[in-house]
């Protein structure tokens, strides 16, 4: 597919009323959701679609164009999982440059417990929660946090993309951390969080809260990192870094 989406052409012809048209749009849909994210992006025709499509309801009325939901998946089948984005830098914290760990764990609950977080600035609701227990940077006060959620999880550093796979196939997301600063060949660093919604067999598939990085280099390129693309082989040097299962990352129950 082209890497610029014209996302006019794909609906101007539509026909709801027409099986093959049906199955045509929401082929396209699965297609466009894991090789070119950037097609959905938020309040366009294809990314509510695409969003009924997940949640199994019926999409908002929209002119000339309407179509029945199809039934709903259960959510291990999803990926990757429709995890909502919550961007650190927006924060009306003075926190908002650290809290990438507060950020993705924040995207990990709403997921899990839709509504329980409102709004654009959801991180920092659940911020609030963890400074109730410590620091944003400490893995114990996420857990604790989260728990006090009613979602039981734990941390590790013996996380390996099997273990990301198992999670994803249950449908949930993996906020892990790794070294994003220094050369590929020597990765460096006080390290970043980030969430794991998906992956393919070449790629993980994210969502950063401090935008989208530059894994070779260790910059950051920035953007609204939603459903990125990041090689396992450059994230695995980085996630992994003292070898095979190494990986940090909170892993939650459903």
């Amino acid at each position: 597919m082209s890497r610029s989406v014209p996302v006019g052409d794909y609906v101007e012809h539509f026909d709801p009323e027409l099986a093959h048209h049906r199955a045509w749009l929401l082929a396209v849909l699965e297609h466009l959701v894991a090789y070119e994210p950037q097609a959905l992006e938020e309040g366009g025709t294809l990314r509510r679609l695409w969003t009924a499509h997940q949640d199994g309801v019926a999409p908002a009325p929209a002119p000339a164009l309407s179509i029945p939901a199809p039934p709903p998946k259960p959510p291990g089948q999803a990926n990757p999982l429709p995890v909502p984005w919550f961007p650190q830098l927006d924060s009306a914290t003075d926190q908002g440059r650290r809290m990438c760990f507060s950020s993705s764990c924040a995207m990990l609950l709403a997921f899990l417990k839709p509504g329980v977080l409102y709004g654009p600035n959801g991180d920092d609701q659940y911020l609030s929660r963890v400074r109730q227990y410590g620091d944003t940077t400490d893995p114990a006060a996420q857990i604790k946090a989260l728990a006090s959620y009613g979602i039981n999880a734990r941390f590790t550093n013996r996380a390996s993309f099997s273990t990301l796979e198992e999670q994803i196939a249950a449908g949930i997301p993996v906020p892990c951390g790794y070294l994003h600063r220094g050369p590929i060949s020597s990765p460096a660093g006080g390290g970043h969080w980030l969430i794991v919604v998906g992956h393919t067999p070449t790629h993980l598939i994210v969502h950063d809260p401090f935008g989208e990085a530059d894994l070779v280099n260790g910059t950051t390129l920035g953007g609204a990192a939603r459903f990125c693309r990041y090689s396992r082989v450059n994230f695995g040097r980085r996630w992994m870094v003292e070898g095979e299962g190494s990986g940090w990352a909170v892993l939650a129950e459903g």
